[in-house]
């Protein structure tokens, strides 16, 4: 390796720690971000190691992610009885937790859940269970992009090494 391409490398991970925090901070776009540092470092070194097709999979698994942690709080809250007006609830609360950060990541769900429930007709205790519901979800789904987080960050490691 050149030291243009340790360089890259000790650039990569770094970016790579901050995009696993950024899977629980949620002003920081995690798992894109260690996509994109694995972008650069491919760049940088010509695509010798980290080529097109492992980006291309890489991205694909960011993408499936990204999706899955909104499908999961609405897994949870159905999970817990929620009608689909809790689960949609649940959705649009992380959606609008964003803005009130970080107690909005957990709170955001979970109020989402109850209040599509109230709407629909549920009784309170009925609402409140989805959004315990949603709750575990959005909860589920952090474990699951930390975990993805650590095993591209592993991957990549392995690969350029």
């Amino acid at each position: 390796m050149t030291s243009a391409e340790w360089s890259a490398f000790a650039i990569a991970l770094m970016v790579m720690v901050i995009g696993t925090l950024g899977t629980v901070l949620p002003a920081l776009p995690g798992l894109p971000l260690i996509w994109l540092a694995m972008l650069v470092y491919g760049i940088v070194e010509g695509f010798e190691s980290i080529t097109v097709t492992f980006l291309g999979l890489a991205l694909a698994v960011v993408i499936v992610a990204e999706v899955a942690d909104y499908f999961a709080r609405a897994w949870g809250a159905r999970r817990f009885g929620a009608s689909r007006a809790g689960a949609v609830g649940a959705v649009v609360g992380s959606l609008v937790g964003l803005f009130f950060l970080p107690i909005g990541l957990l709170a955001g769900p979970f109020v989402g859940a109850v209040v599509g429930e109230l709407i629909s007709g549920r009784t309170a205790s009925e609402s409140i269970r989805a959004g315990w519901g949603g709750l575990i979800g959005a909860l589920s789904s952090l474990v699951v992009k930390v975990t993805v987080a650590i095993a591209m960050t592993v991957v990549f490691v392995v690969t350029v090494l």
